[in-house]
């Protein structure tokens, strides 16, 4: 029984540890993205009076939230997280489906921030 434990342990703390790795590395490697150019006040279209800027998320596809993105993200990283934990006796599956489901909140809460950055600032 104590070998099980050590073996649960083991396999538990290297697919952690790979995530991580893979994670900050993807991260590391990443080149930040180039700064928007300066547009004049007179240049944009449809744009709010001088003063006022247009939302952000005007700019981005309709229905489109960060809360949405990080549900969805969550809900993708529960499921490959609890599969992911299904050979380690059913038990890992609830450990690895709660870390996946944080991991994916996460990522779509921040490839949401990503693309808000990058949108258009005058849409």
């Amino acid at each position: 029984m104590h070998t099980l434990k050590i073996l649960n342990r083991t396999v538990l703390g290297s697919i952690v540890a790979g995530l991580l790795i893979a994670g900050s590395g993807g991260v590391a490697a990443a080149e930040p993205a180039p700064a928007p150019a300066p547009v004049a006040p007179g240049q944009i279209p449809d744009a709010p009076g001088p003063g006022a800027a247009a939302p952000i998320a005007a700019c981005m596809a309709p229905g489109d939230t960060i809360e949405l993105r990080a549900g969805l993200g969550a809900l993708l990283g529960t499921g490959s997280g609890a599969v992911a934990g299904l050979p380690i006796f059913f038990v890992g599956a609830i450990p690895l489906g709660i870390v996946g489901g944080v991991i994916g909140a996460m990522v779509g809460s921040t490839t949401y921030a990503q693309d808000a950055w990058r949108a258009p600032q005058g849409c």
